[in-house]
């Protein structure tokens, strides 16, 4: 069974929230943001490496990229599924379905953002292991519902319906609400947070595209006939394939959606102010990394900052710092989602020079 299991990591994205570490040069995935010794998409690597074998692993990411991920990663050009340039994941799933089924079709593809936290790996890759053994078996599309510990909004919500085993089958998905909404779906007991990790069978994936995204399934599916696509080839057709995610075109649609409740310490990593809650912290609830912080009547502030350089604070208090060779920022954590924004502002003056 496992031979049939593919891994397409999905590196693609740029990360701004976590500028100015991460740049559009080597983006949130490439980086060790929590500062492990392992990168995010290594971390990624690792999960799928111990139950998988390395031809079955994949990533899939803007040809910008390949170089990083050769660099980054034991894997071959042939394990990486090149994208000519970004167009949501919609388009990043189609095409892997369409690469991975071309060599083999009785595939299983479990689909990956490279840049989660996940706290648990043994739980995971159990988890991981019973999808596919589902999804080889019955026309399903899977995605993981995560346990919610909170009212979050910042997240898509699944709401479950009656169950087939350990698996529930998808009554409806919910974008990002409001906080009271929130706080109904985490007291029903009913919702689960969407993790965006996805399994199917290349088969079930691509199907669901022919019958709800045609406009995506089409134009790959005439490409593939031909053979498997040079970039530019590839890139003539991704001009004229919307930017959505698969989310929108697919799993709203469909009707085999399923989901399977998860608890193995999952976190998207979606800003500074994640990193610094998951990280270990000092006596006075500072996280620093390797970097050396002296401070005086200071509480609860992240650090990233350089090794040979001392950091000291006075009268601070859940702040954040973050210095590279050519910007520091400094921000409230609790107001890390605008360091995107301040970086829009940045390009808006300084064009591309701080990317």
């Amino acid at each position: 069974m496992r031979e049939k299991i593919y891994a397409a990591v999905m590196a693609g994205g740029a990360g701004t929230r976590f500028w100015p570490a991460s740049r559009s040069k080597r983006p949130k995935q490439f980086l060790d943001v929590m500062n492990t010794g392992r990168t995010l998409i290594q971390q990624t690597y690792d999960r799928y490496a111990a139950i998988l074998d390395d031809q079955n692993i994949k990533v899939v990411c803007g040809k910008k990229y390949s170089q990083l991920v050769r660099e980054q990663l034991p894997l071959d050009a042939q394990s990486i599924i090149p994208e000519p340039f970004m167009r949501n994941t919609a388009a990043a799933v189609a095409l892997t379905a369409f690469d991975i089924a071309s060599k083999d079709p009785e595939a299983v593809i479990v689909m990956t953002p490279a840049d989660h936290h996940i706290g648990n790996d043994q739980k995971y890759q159990e988890i991981i292991l019973e999808c596919a053994e589902f999804a080889a078996a019955e026309d399903v599309l899977i995605t993981l519902g995560i346990q919610p510990t909170s009212a979050h909004t910042g997240y898509g919500y699944i709401k479950r319906s009656e169950n087939k085993g350990a698996f529930y089958k998808v009554e409806r998905f919910t974008e990002k609400p409001a906080e009271k909404k929130a706080r109904e779906f985490l007291e029903s007991g009913d919702y689960y947070w969407n993790a965006g990790i996805f399994v199917w069978s290349a088969k079930s994936i691509l199907k669901a595209f022919s019958n709800h995204a045609e406009e995506i399934y089409r134009p790959l599916a005439d490409l593939y006939k031909k053979g498997t696509p040079g970039l530019d080839e590839l890139n003539h057709v991704y001009k004229s394939i919307p930017s959505i995610s698969v989310d929108y075109a697919i799993m709203e649609k469909a009707e085999n959606t399923f989901t399977i409740p998860a608890d193995f310490g999952w976190s998207d990593l979606g800003s500074w102010n994640t990193i610094y809650q998951l990280s270990e912290k000092d006596e006075n609830g500072h996280v620093s990394g390797g970097a050396a912080v002296q401070s005086l009547d200071s509480r609860n502030c992240f650090v990233s900052g350089k090794d040979d350089k001392l950091y000291a604070l006075i009268g601070l208090e859940n702040i954040g710092l973050i210095e590279m060779d050519d910007v520091t920022v400094l921000f409230p954590l609790s107001r890390d989602q605008e360091i995107k924004e301040l970086l829009a502002n940045i390009r808006k003056e300084h064009g591309n020079q701080y990317d």
